[in-house]
Formats: structure tokens, C-alpha cells, sequence
């Protein structure tokens, strides 16, 4: 069987010009090139400090040198370093130089191709890098408009404080765990209007609780929060008589309870920050030009949600199909199958984690029967199908659906996500 498609050899490196492969650490850069003059090819191997002043003597070095050999630029080849390749990025683009990116992931597994071991140096991960570059395996690194940037920015200081807003609720509930031992609420009550209203007014202390009267407990709750039901007070009074039989010292109790008001207030302070983070990328959402391809909201696909996934993606113009967006996320299939051999096919997971972390709560959101990806996830639940499977599947799925529409600019119809248009 013979197969013919046409092939896009887009975004590859251009070689007319001259490349400059970097092996970037904390404190030195590992520079290698290769020139042809008069019908020979030299290399040039070089190792120079990693500071700003020397990056830029180098940097205009190489670029006079490209000039004078005849090359029609200079482009810089690096490998992700822990951010310590950030001072390299900026200068050679503030220059004006094209610079691309390695894979680490391939920059090792192509060593061993390049020189037959898994042996590592820097003067040799420099040649690996060239031997990629020329090859094409490089991705260009492009620098986002200034509101992508800042969209990108607060999306991700959204996530550390989600994570940060997570984790000081686990040490809160150790906390009250200790302190008030018999504590047999649900999760929903220990952080709905009763659970804060037993912070606020008792700091979640039993003994406190059980201070004064039953009648003052529930006068002073019901003033705190209006429509809490007086029988979930009575059970709360009933596990604070309880908890108190605890052999908890007042020295202990007072060490509790004082971790636990500044817990609770940079919990409060977490949330604070993160409706204000929400809130401002959404507003900057909205202001974008439709231009860009700015994906609609439906139900169950709320503005937050679609700010958080825009964060991560950037404009979606840039990606010339669906496929590079879904490479981009690391939502490519991976096959394994050799002849007779069929192994299971998985997802890449080689791009943005934290985009796929949003496609994840997306799609798993849009699953019920009555929302948009509910049939489609059940039928392939049905097909037999496992439900993490069917998830991923979903999550490709919601990303084809936000490119596709945000592609064709036209208001969203629900029904021809599984009919054809004609």
C-alpha cells in the first residue's frame, strides 16, 4: 500500500546560517561550532564563563564571524539547564539571533548515537547538540507578547498558590485532628459555614467550646452564621464534651491552637490570593483580540477554566494544526508495535504537564451525561474502555474542540461536536 501526503517543513532551523551549539552550567558555557572557509571545515570548541558581559562579547564575536564567512545569520543551539540558560536565551535574542531548544530527553538518547556510549562531558554535549541541530530536532524559542507573558505569569502563580492553599489545609486538619480528637464531621461541614464559624469564634478548641453554657454556644454560632441547623450544633457540642477527656497538657493546647490561627490565616490569605489572581486573568482574557483565537465558554467550561488552559497554551494562531498543539501538550500517542508485536499505545506526556493538568479538569468536568463530552466518555466506557483511558481520550478530544472553534471565530454550537456540519 502506497501513501502519499504532503510534507510541512516549517519552523526548522535555517542552514544558510551559522550554528553556535551551547552546554550551559552555573558558572560556564561549553561552546562549539563548525565553519567551512577556502573548502575546509574547521570546528571551534571553547569554554567561556556564563555571565553577562562575557555572553555578549561572544555572542557579537560569532555574529561578525557568520558575516564575514558568509553565513546569513547566527543561530544559537541550547539544552534546558534549570533556568541557568536564561542569561544565554535573552542576550542572543535581545540581539536579534534565532535560538532554539533541545529536547533533554533526546539530547540524551542522542549522545549515545552520536558517540556510541552513555558516556557525558561537557565538550561532547556540545557536539551533540550541534549533531541535533543540524539534524532539525530543535524547537524554536519564541518569546509570547507582553499580555501572553503575563497571563502565563499569574497562571502559574495561580498554581503555587492553589498548591500552597492545599497543602496549609493538610497541616489544618492534623491540627484539629489533635486538638479536638472527636471530631466525626464531614468534610463539607468541617470547612462549610459551621467549620469556620467554630475557627472564628473557638479556634477549633473543645475546651474553649465547652466553656460556658450550650445555650451561649448556639446563640454565639447562629450569630457568627446565619442558617446553621441547631442539631448539627447539638452533635458539634457533644464531640467537644468528648474530645475534652483528651490527655492533652494547657501547654499543648496552647502550642495547637497557635499554629492553628496562623495556619488558618494564611489558608484565608492563600484563597484571597487566588480569587484575585482568577479574577485578573479573566479580565485579561476578555480583553484579547478574537483575532487570536480565543476559544468560547459553554457550560461546564467556565471563563477561569479557559483563562487557566490559555495561560498554558498561548495564542493558539501559532500552532498551524491541531496536531502541533496536541504535541504541545503531550497528548501525542505513543505506538508500540513491531511485525507480529502490539504493545499499548500511551500518551507522550512530553509537553506543558501543567496544561495537561488543566485539560484534566476540564475534561473530567464536561464528563457528566448532560455536558459536552458525557457522551462520548460513556460510549467509550461502554466500548470497554478504562476510565483513565477514556479520560485522556476526553481531554484530547476538548482540545481538538477548543482549536476547532476558536479557529473558525463563529458563535459555539454544542450539536456538531458529533454531527458533521452538512
Amino acid at each position: 500500500m502506497r501513501k502519499i501526503t504532503q510534507f510541512h517543513d516549517i519552523g526548522k532551523l535555517d542552514p544558510g546560517s551559522l550554528l553556535l551549539a551551547v552546554d550551559v552550567s552555573s558558572r560556564k558555557l561549553d561552546l562549539y561550532s563548525r565553519y567551512r572557509q577556502d573548502g575546509r571545515e574547521y570546528e571551534v570548541v571553547e569554554s567561556v564563563s556564563n555571565d553577562l558581559a562575557t555572553i555578549a562579547d561572544r555572542l557579537d564575536y560569532y555574529a561578525n564571524q557568520a558575516g564575514r564567512l558568509g553565513y546569513s545569520g547566527l543561530s544559537v543551539v541550547v539544552e534546558p539547564s534549570g533556568r541557568y540558560e536564561q542569561k544565554l536565551t535573552r542576550a542572543a535574542l535581545q540581539a536579534g539571533h534565532s535560538v532554539w531548544m533541545v529536547n533533554p530527553e533526546r539530547m540524551y538518547k542522542a549522545a549515545v548515537v552520536h558517540h556510541g556510549d552513555g558516556g557525558k562531558s561537557d565538550p561532547l554535549d556540545g557536539k551533540v547538540l550541534y549533531m541535533l541541530g543540524r539534524m532539525g530536532k530543535v524547537a524554536r524559542l519564541v518569546v509570547l507578547p507582553a499580555c501572553w507573558q503575563q497571563l502565563r505569569q499569574w497562571g502559574q502563580w495561580l498554581e503555587d498558590t492553589t498548591l500552597a492553599a492545599s497543602r496549609t489545609r493538610i497541616h489544618i486538619g492534623e491540627l484539629r485532628r489533635s486538638l479536638f480528637v472527636d471530631w466525626q464531621q464531614s468534610g463539607d461541614l468541617s470547612w462549610g459555614a459551621t467549620g469556620r464559624a467554630l475557627q472564628e469564634c473557638y479556634g477549633f478548641d473543645p475546651w474553649r467550646i465547652t466553656s460556658g453554657s450550650y445555650q451561649r454556644f448556639i446563640a454565639r454560632m447562629k450569630a457568627h452564621r446565619t442558617g446553621i441547623p441547631e442539631r448539627c450544633l447539638a452533635s458539634v457540642w457533644r464531640q467537644a464534651q468528648s474530645s475534652c477527656r483528651a490527655p492533652l497538657s494547657g501547654g499543648q493546647r496552647a502550642r495547637c491552637s497557635d499554629q492553628l490561627s496562623y495556619l488558618w490565616e494564611l489558608w484565608n490569605r492563600h484563597n484571597h490570593r487566588k480569587q484575585q489572581l482568577t479574577v485578573q486573568m479573566v479580565e485579561l482574557v476578555d480583553r484579547l483580540d478574537p483575532g487570536q483565537w480565543i476559544p468560547p465558554v459553554f457550560s461546564g467550561f467556565p471563563k477561569p477554566m479557559r483563562a487557566k488552559i490559555l495561560a498554558e497554551t498561548g495564542p493558539l494562531r501559532r500552532f498551524p494544526h491541531w496536531r502541533a498543539l496536541m504535541g504541545y501538550a503531550g497528548l501525542k500517542i505513543r505506538m508500540r508495535a513491531s511485525g507480529k508485536y502490539r504493545g499499548k499505545d500511551k500518551i507522550t506526556k512530553k509537553g506543558r504537564a501543567l496544561l495537561r493538568k488543566h485539560l484534566g479538569q476540564a475534561a473530567f468536568a464536561l464528563t457528566r451525561k448532560d455536558r459536552l463530552l458525557g457522551p462520548y466518555y460513556h460510549r467509550k466506557i461502554a466500548e470497554g474502555m478504562p476510565a483513565r483511558k477514556a479520560k485522556v481520550a476526553c481531554m484530547r478530544k476538548l482540545l481538538k474542540i477548543l482549536y476547532g472553534a476558536a479557529k473558525s471565530n463563529q458563535p459555539f454550537n454544542e450539536q456538531r461536536v458529533y454531527r458533521c456540519a452538512g
